[in-house]
């Protein structure tokens, strides 16, 4: 119980973890996994993060959901807007758009920053909006289109710094900063969506 409401918690033991984590979804709601802790210790722990978990799940509720948008208000979420447009197929509609602006803003941003990627991919994702892997091929979420215009170049700008550092360190950041100085702006508008069809 926190702020008189039943937060409904699912504890999954995998006893080859050395601490206990907390994770919050929409989809699958709050999961903790557990190290193997008492039942009692778990409790514990779950209890002093109840303040953080209820924020959590309070922001997580205002993230916007592109199926609800589509099913509810018969819209779409295109470039940061619900737009009225046409879509028979959402999936088809978002791979077919992220494709499109991506390829075509990787090719200026890629030449500003000096970094190419060896191969450029898309596929469905729920929590990733881009990766880098050691071979240097990006990969994007389909639902890229949905994102203001902004927030599209700084992703693309982040995965694009993992092909020099493939790492977060301050050497990451300050390669993304030198490029595109408001960055820490673009993280927190993203905040706001899910990359998840």
């Amino acid at each position: 119980m926190y702020n008189d409401e039943v937060i409904v918690y699912t504890v999954k033991t995998d006893k080859k973890l050395k601490n206990l984590y907390i994770t919050i979804s929409p989809k699958d709601g709050v999961i903790v996994k557990n190290p193997n802790f008492t039942q009692k210790r778990v409790k514990e722990i779950v209890n002093s993060k109840a303040n953080w978990i209820y924020k959590k799940i309070q922001n997580t509720k205002q993230v916007l959901n592109i199926q609800d948008i589509y099913e509810k208000e018969n819209k779409v979420l295109y470039l940061g807007k619900k737009s009225s447009l046409h879509v028979e197929n959402l999936e088809e509609f978002y791979r077919n758009s992220t494709k499109k602006i991506v390829l075509k803003e990787i090719e200026k941003i890629s030449s500003d920053m000096g970094f190419f990627p060896t191969k450029i991919s898309f596929r469905k994702t729920k929590r990733r909006w881009g990766s880098c892997n050691y071979k240097n091929e990006l990969s994007f979420a389909i639902t890229i289109s949905q994102l203001p215009l902004s927030c599209i170049k700084y992703i693309i700008c982040h995965e694009l710094a993992h092909i020099k550092h493939k790492n977060h360190k301050k050497e990451f950041y300050e390669t993304i900063k030198n490029f595109m100085p408001d960055f820490k702006t673009q993280e927190k508008i993203l905040k706001n969506y899910s990359p998840s069809l």
